[in-house]
């Protein structure tokens, strides 16, 4: 898979192709190396890399969001 196939995918499924080069036991800059993307690439696409996992992850949060919003108004005031 060549860099533009590469960010024509979902973010679900770059970070999926990245993660196996990880799988194959290459570094997170090996397996970007292989696709030709850079981490600028993956930031702007929203897949990054998480070093408690030790694999390329996809933000699941699109757009505004508001974690911090209480809709049940049980939360301390």
């Amino acid at each position: 898979m060549n860099r533009e196939e590469f960010m024509a995918l979902e973010s679900p499924k770059k970070a999926e192709e990245l993660n196996v080069f990880i799988e194959a036991g290459m570094s997170q800059k090996e397996a970007m190396a292989q696709i030709g993307v850079s981490l600028k690439d993956l930031m702007v696409a929203q897949v990054f890399f998480s070093k408690g996992e030790g694999r390329f992850v996809a933000n699941a949060v699109g757009g505004f969001s508001n974690f911090h919003s209480d809709t049940t108004a049980e939360a301390a005031k």
